[in-house]
């Protein structure tokens, strides 16, 4: 299959999964913030929050995200985010891929980061999937004792656990459970708590043509307060899509979606925030400023529809 020769390209060496148990979650100290633009767009890509949804489509996808500031300015701050995943060994084992390249937050960053899901039930009508993530990230770290920067290479590891049938999803995740200190600046050690993500969902067909997915996700980060989002989504015969997600918590802001599948390859969407996360880190010096997204996402051989 296609599929499994474009992931083995990916990952040399299949990844041996075995069961995780998420740590309890005691309010672990703040670390960097580099993967706030990537955790963003889980949505579009639960894979960013989650490492347990790797493979859970079956089919292989990929998705490119390019997030930007003002599109009327020349040289604003751009992002850009990659993912692909998909499954081997029979729809049991799930591998995944995902790029960041971030100049919109206070730290350029560039990483990689690869995921690994082991998926129970894969063709039953409830899976469940316990998955890992690991990857690198580089950043420039700012040193005040010697005035000047240098990049740095930084371990990311996380880990979460999926569960979904045909009328619900859900899952609880820590995309980042290593702790890392680096550089001397004061902001860089308060930029980003790494959260507990507990998130949900269901699907509502009310007729053939309609179907409507209502979400909710809850993040409880040290030293902030209990942040969560509300919202839906709208498809209709399964070609155009639209969405509105309210959050509340450190950056209250709107975020509306629309899709449309132009193929049964193809999907393009766009994206409006009325706010960036960011603003939570700067909001005395940076003024608010709304953000857009343009979606790409690509299946090379869908099965079927995909709601994510």
């Amino acid at each position: 299959m296609n599929s499994v020769r474009m992931i083995r390209v990916i990952f040399r060496n299949p990844l041996v999964i075995t069961i995780l148990l998420l740590f309890g979650y005691q309010g672990i100290a703040p670390t960097y913030g580099q993967k706030e633009v990537l955790y963003e767009q889980y949505q579009q890509s639960p894979v960013f929050i989650n490492p347990a949804f790797t493979g859970i489509r079956e089919d292989f996808n990929m998705t490119l995200q390019l997030r930007r500031r003002w599109f009327t300015y020349q040289n604003s701050p751009v992002s850009q985010t990659f993912s692909a995943d998909g499954t081997i060994a029979d729809g049991k084992i799930g591998l995944g891929v995902q790029a960041l390249n971030d100049n919109m937050s206070p730290f350029q960053t560039t990483g990689v980061y690869g995921s690994g899901s082991w998926i129970l039930n894969p063709s039953g009508e409830i899976k469940i999937s316990f998955g890992i993530q690991g990857g690198i990230n580089i950043l420039p770290v700012y040193d005040s004792g010697f005035n000047r920067s240098n990049n740095k290479a930084l371990a990311s590891a996380g880990a979460g656990v999926w569960i979904q049938n045909d009328q619900f999803y859900g899952g609880i995740s820590l995309p980042e459970i290593l702790n890392h200190s680096y550089g001397t600046s004061s902001i860089a050690n308060t930029i980003y708590n790494r959260p507990l993500y507990l998130m949900g969902g269901a699907n509502f067909k009310p007729d053939e043509k309609w179907l409507i997915i209502p979400n909710l996700l809850f993040a409880r980060e040290n030293n902030q307060k209990l942040r969560f989002d509300i919202g839906t989504r709208l498809w209709y015969d399964e070609r155009a899509g639209i969405g509105v997600t309210y959050r509340t918590g450190p950056v209250n802001y709107v975020a509306v979606s629309g899709e449309l599948q132009v193929s049964k390859n193809i999907r393009l969407g766009y994206v409006y925030n009325s706010k960036p996360v960011e603003t939570r880190q700067f909001s005395q010096t940076n003024p608010v400023l709304s953000i857009h997204e343009i979606l790409l996402k690509f299946v090379p051989s869908p099965s079927g529809f995909h709601k994510n």
